[in-house]
């Protein structure tokens, strides 16, 4: 396939790139599409939510278009949902691990979609939001995918009744997989979503108004529980899990309907002295202050993490039972329903991460054991936890219009150097991101030496950079691609860090002057191919040069060519490499930018 940003993408959309890379919300949409019907996705409005159109028309179904919603949703609201984060442990990362495991149940629905179809979707889907889950929120969340899922139709169709039945089955599941139900958190707004959904079934409406019914029911059961928990009262908060459930279906209410829902932005609002009633689980409450605390298991310094493969649902039951033992916060939950056996993913809080892995070790092998330390993010935190917790800016060294504002659409910062530029220029232009962590992608423009002298005298002043591997755009590109916002710095550099290690890249420039080069004199008129500052491919015109600088870089493997056209770059030059390349790999995709930069006729990175 061949894009050309003068037919199908616009100056500024690498969300296709994104698509490819496996990421799909890590960059914005693309804009245009077709004329709504009646709403921006042509939904109709009836009793069965199905195929969209317009932005989203090549994903063709309601779930893809529904997990794209909500990620970009819980990427707005990411930052509210960590400072309401309180209960069980008050670490700020409910609205990251959301968003993570929303991230991965996307990508899994997505590539489902495009490889197998619809019918692929719904498993895809729950797959994907159970092996991405992180922490207590995200493997709720999962359960509820699983719920929703299991009601599509072979289309990928949702009715009415199936979004009814399907929130009912997810506050099944959810209140089954957590070992101690406590009211006043996510698991209370999921039921009354669900109870939402069905009133509005039993009075005949159609999708859109279960799906507004079950967003507005879950807005109200927000509210309260700044009241249901004494966590929430003392903090003066809602709780961070249902807000996050909340944006799950406001994204719903968006699809079905096409009106976007908007919401107060909650934040804290702590009173002198609430009374708190807790259940206790036997039908009793107890009163506690807004300082109290509700009954709790031992204190927690680890969160453990890891599925259990082919185990029984009997054997699941018994290891939810053991974890209790020596931890809280204890959620197993099941990807599909076990026929007899699925695959589990757990979670706990504990003092003894230890023995939790080894009460799973004793069911079977173990897969993705992740532990992660658990800290109060209530706790004074010191300049340097200040400094890593401001919002992170990526920052990339551009050339070129059209490239500047590829990067910018993205959500990087941009820093241009279509002149070149000295250390102190960059450390200069660095000075304005003071108090803030910088991901530096330098794309080539400062040799290796300069740029470590710059990030450190950047750390002196205050700004925080790290710097990425990105000796092209081209491989700015590719890491651009699997940014994730909301993610851990050091998650998010390693991944953006690998993504441009494995794009190779080269260039292709014109010869202005005569010259001598490895494989031969050149002169005006010719043009080099170069990777790593050496010349590669020497040729007469500028399409041989892309042609054969592509296939060098083929060579090694590759399924994907992403080309950077610069200001002399011809727009033919697309639809040749591809017919050249087509006869012998027919499954390499070409992706074109125009970026306008002058150093390079073009920059040619391969995946």
């Amino acid at each position: 396939m061949v894009e050309n940003l003068c037919s199908a993408p616009p100056v500024g959309d690498v969300s296709r790139h994104a698509r490819t890379r496996g990421n799909p919300a890590s960059i914005a949409e693309p804009g245009g599409g077709a004329k709504p019907l009646r709403g921006p996705y042509g939904v109709s409005a009836t009793t069965r939510l199905t195929a969209v159109t317009g932005p989203n028309a090549e994903d063709g179904r309601v779930v893809v278009a529904w997990l794209r919603r909500a990620v970009l949703g819980l990427e707005r609201s990411v930052d509210e949902i960590n400072t309401l984060n309180v209960f069980p442990v008050a670490d700020a990362d409910t609205g990251t691990n959301m968003l993570v495991t929303l991230r991965a149940a996307s990508r899994s629905a997505e590539e489902a979609d495009r490889t197998e179809g619809p019918h692929a979707v719904a498993r895809a889907t729950v797959a994907g939001a159970v092996a991405g889950a992180r922490g207590n929120s995200g493997v709720i969340v999962s359960q509820i995918m699983r719920g929703v899922a299991a009601q599509l139709g072979p289309d990928g169709d949702l009715t009415a009744e199936g979004l009814a039945t399907g929130l009912r089955n997810a506050t099944d599941l959810v209140t089954t997989a957590v070992a101690e139900p406590i009211e006043g958190t996510i698991l209370s707004v999921l039921r009354a979503a669900a109870d939402g959904a069905g009133a509005a079934l039993a009075g005949g409406g159609d999708v859109a108004a279960c799906a507004r019914g079950a967003a507005d029911a879950a807005f109200d059961a927000l509210l309260r529980t700044r009241e249901q928990l004494a966590d929430n009262a003392a903090a003066g908060v809602v709780d961070a899990g249902g807000r996050g459930l909340l944006v799950l279906l406001d994204a719903l209410v968006e699809v079905s309907t096409g009106a976007v829902t908007e919401r107060p932005r909650f934040g804290r609002q702590p009173a002198p002295h609430v009374q708190v009633h807790v259940d206790d689980g036997h039908g009793h409450t107890h009163d506690h202050g807004a300082a109290g605390d509700p009954p709790r298991g031992p204190h927690a310094d680890y969160e453990v993490m890891y599925l259990l493969p082919a185990a029984t649902e009997a054997t699941a039951s018994r290891l939810r039972d053991e974890l209790q033992a020596f931890g809280d916060s204890v959620v197993v939950v099941a990807a599909a329903d076990p026929d007899p056996v699925a695959t589990w993913s757990v979670h706990t809080h504990t003092t003894e991460p230890g023995a939790a892995i080894q009460a799973g070790l004793r069911h079977g092998k173990l897969r993705s054991i992740a532990v992660n330390v658990l800290q109060d993010a209530g706790h004074a935190e010191t300049p340097l936890q200040a400094l890593l917790d401001a919002p992170r800016a990526i920052v990339a060294l551009v050339s070129g219009d059209g490239a500047a504002e590829l990067f910018a659409a993205a959500g990087a910062e941009v820093i241009r150097c279509d002149t070149g530029m000295t250390h102190a220029e960059l450390l200069a232009a660095l000075h304005r991101f003071e108090g803030r962590e910088v991901l530096l992608m330098p794309n080539g423009a400062l040799p290796t030496p300069e740029l470590l002298a710059v990030a450190a005298r950047s750390r002196e002043s205050g700004v925080l950079v790290t710097l990425l591997p990105t000796s092209s755009m081209v491989q700015a590109i590719a890491a651009l691609a699997v940014h994730e916002p909301g993610g851990h710095a050091a998650d998010d550099t390693y991944s953006m860090a690998e993504a441009a290690a494995g794009a190779r890249c080269g260039s292709v420039v014109a010869v202005t002057q005569d010259a001598l080069t490895i494989l031969g004199p050149c002169g005006p008129g010719d043009y080099l191919g170069m990777v790593g500052g050496e010349v590669v491919v020497l040729e007469e015109d500028q399409y041989s040069a892309g042609e054969a600088l592509a296939e060098l870089l083929l060579a090694t493997g590759g399924d994907m060519v992403t080309v950077l056209l610069g200001e002399a770059g011809d727009g033919d030059f697309p639809d040749r490499v591809s017919a050249a390349l087509r006869p012998d790999r027919p499954e390499v995709e070409v992706i074109v930018y125009h970026g306008g930069q002058t150093a390079s006729v073009m920059e040619i990175g391969v995946e």
